[in-house]
């Protein structure tokens, strides 16, 4: 019993200093944009030193062309049809000025 206790207690401060391990979240200000591929519209976000994300978002209010604000995301590994080289989920954003939504 004595020995389950201390794995168990290991399991736990293993667990704990993981999720220290930091925010993966990146934060970035810039503009939603849009480009056209293959017929299909890509949303992409441009940030101030002009690199371009593909978004995937579950908020369709920011999928508005040259919406400016800063966002938070996450780079995500998935497949997408503009195939650009970074695509991110926003999973934070503030628009500059309310009244641009």
């Amino acid at each position: 019993m004595k020995k389950f206790q201390r794995s168990l207690a290991i399991l736990v401060g293993t667990l704990a200093l993981m999720s220290c391990g930091g925010d993966r979240a990146m934060q970035l200000h810039g503009k939603m944009t849009k480009i056209q591929h293959l017929g299909e519209t890509c949303w992409v976000f441009m940030d101030d030193q002009h690199r371009y994300y593909e978004v995937i978002t579950p908020s369709s209010q920011i999928l508005h062309e040259g919406l400016q604000m800063s966002i938070r995301a996450i780079e995500v590994q998935s497949k997408t049809l503009c195939e650009l080289p970074t695509v991110i989920e926003i999973i934070e954003y503030r628009p500059d000025h309310f009244r641009d939504m």
